[in-house]
């Protein structure tokens, strides 16, 4: 089974946020890090990870998710 991790750009879109909030948190010394993963350069999220769900759930986001496909 292949896993889809998620750009920064897609996040934004998926949650309304600015690309540079997403940024900001995941930075090594950011504030509230998100859990997210590393291809060489490049930020990747995976939002089915139980990781990223428990963020969600803490205090990640308050907003409900959007459709990507709309």
């Amino acid at each position: 089974m292949t896993k889809k991790f998620l750009t920064v750009n897609d996040l934004a879109v998926l949650f309304n946020l600015k690309e540079s909030w997403i940024y900001d948190r995941t930075a090594r010394n950011g504030p509230e890090v998100i859990p997210h993963v590393k291809f060489g350069r490049q930020v990747r999220f995976d939002i089915e990870s139980e990781e990223f769900q428990a963020w969600l759930k803490s205090d990640g986001v308050n907003t409900e998710p959007r459709s990507l496909t709309a």
